[in-house]
């Protein structure tokens, strides 16, 4: 069964527990404007709570994953006087929000970069949990080139590549080829072309569908408490995760799936 709802600037197609997310702009390289961020949003928080929903891919129309923010956006900003520094710091928090939902999606989230993924569309990508790309994809951390600072991306780089990397990355303003970006830990995979594309995103739905919604959520966010608990609070959260899945219904349902040796309910 398909569901399927579009603005003019993003697709939203909802099909066999999954559901993608197209930039779909490409004759202004799909740049993330206020009204793209404000979509994704919404459509992010309408699912948020859904397990019906297992997945999430996020493309880029016309052969172009994403430029980054919309730098007419920012000239308006420039002409605001006295109040444009109090626009920016809002407009720089909304990105905030919109990366952090990305990173906290319950749901798996993956990018697929096909052409350019630069400053928020890079940073857009990072959020996710899986990042695929093509060999001859263009990444680039254009922000200090133009006398910006990566500011709200800057997090998600660095889970991904770590602190010196990411410090070198991010400040000399850096670009890296697909294959570039895969040799340090931007992106997980880098394939030959679009069809590839495809073929590893279907690798990775498989695998996800053949896991529990829940238990994923929860892993998920064990996972990001790594980075911010103190141990003692680590161990109390992770046993709580613990503690309310053996009880669940999938936890359940996953044991005794093991022992009758069958798939349990929620796998293809």
């Amino acid at each position: 069964m398909s569901d399927a709802s579009t603005t003019s600037a993003v697709l939203v197609v909802q099909k066999d527990g999954w559901m993608t997310i197209t930039l779909n702009q490409p004759e202004k390289r799909n740049p993330l404007t206020g009204e793209v961020i404000a979509e994704i949003s919404r459509v992010l928080r309408d699912v948020q709570d859904d397990r019906s929903v297992r997945g999430i891919t996020f493309t880029g129309a016309g052969g172009v994953f994403c430029a980054g923010g919309d730098l007419k956006s920012f000239q308006q900003i420039m002409a605001g006087g006295d109040e444009a520094e109090a626009i920016a710091q809002k407009i720089s928090l909304e990105a905030a929000a919109f990366f952090g939902m990305i990173a906290n999606q319950p749901q798996v989230t993956i990018a697929l970069v096909e052409g350019a993924a630069m400053a928020g569309g890079l940073g857009m990508a990072s959020a996710c949990d899986f990042v695929v790309a093509t060999q001859d994809a263009k990444f680039a951390f254009t922000e200090t080139r133009i006398g910006l600072p990566p500011a709200q991306i800057a997090q998600y780089v660095t889970k991904r590549l770590g602190y010196q990397k990411a410090k070198k990355m991010l400040v000399l303003g850096s670009k890296l080829t697909g294959v570039e970006a895969f040799d340090i830990g931007l992106v997980d995979e880098a394939v030959a072309d679009q069809a590839a594309l495809e073929t590893a995103e279907a690798d990775l739905k498989q695998q996800v569908l053949a896991c529990a919604p829940d238990a994923v959520a929860a892993t998920k966010r064990v996972v990001e408490e790594t980075l911010f608990l103190e141990q003692e609070e680590l161990r109390q959260s992770a046993a709580a995760h613990f503690a309310r899945a053996i009880v669940g219904e999938e936890g359940q349902e996953g044991v005794k799936s093991f022992l009758q040796k069958r798939k349990p309910s929620w796998a293809p």
